[in-house]
């Protein structure tokens, strides 16, 4: 008998910066080796990844849901120049799904909502998808040795994510968003 696949419904990441990072935690120490290689460009040990969570000051967090927890983050870090760092994981069993597809997407548009006009990301080049997702979008990948480092012009990469190349409306789950000040507010 096939089985259908019900695609979750997104929920919105409630609470305040200290409850995002939790929420980073959990999510990392859900990540597989492949997957914390592929974010974090290194295998880390759990301690590690939760000092980062712990540490980390996201002014956007994107998320999508499933099985009632996070299953897949992007954060936006704002930097100077309408510039900002993106990062972006999904737990291995929903990998393949488009819910990297749908963060990507959606984090580049509401990154430009809040005036970022340029983005990087940094990756390992194992991480195949994440090179096609930047490069569908219009940009550019650069190699060194086993890093990858991607730039992304915001302002020319048309992220609707409902306007996709070929007219295409995306299909995946759609992630969402909460946007805080640092103070959680």
């Amino acid at each position: 008998m096939p089985s259908t696949v019900i695609s979750p419904k997104p929920n919105l990441l409630a609470g305040t910066l200290s409850d995002w990072r939790h929420v980073l935690a959990a999510h990392y120490a859900r990540l597989g080796r492949t997957s914390r290689q592929r974010r974090f460009m290194a295998h880390l040990p759990d301690r590690t990844v939760k000092m980062i969570a712990d540490r980390a000051s996201p002014d956007i967090v994107l998320g999508i849901e499933a099985e009632d927890r996070v299953v897949g983050v992007l954060e936006i870090f704002c930097g100077a120049d309408s510039h900002a760092e993106i990062g972006i994981s999904v737990e291995d069993a929903y990998q393949g799904r488009g819910f990297g597809r749908a963060l990507f997407l959606d984090g580049l548009a509401a990154a430009g909502n809040i005036g970022v006009r340029t983005a990087d990301l940094y990756f390992s080049c194992e991480n195949t998808g994440i090179h096609k997702l930047v490069t569908n979008a219009g940009g550019k990948v650069v190699r060194c040795g086993a890093e990858c480092e991607a730039h992304v012009d915001i302002t020319v990469c048309a992220p609707d994510r409902h306007a996709l190349a070929g007219g295409a409306a995306l299909t995946s789950p759609a992630p969402v968003t909460r946007r805080l000040d640092r103070a959680g507010r």
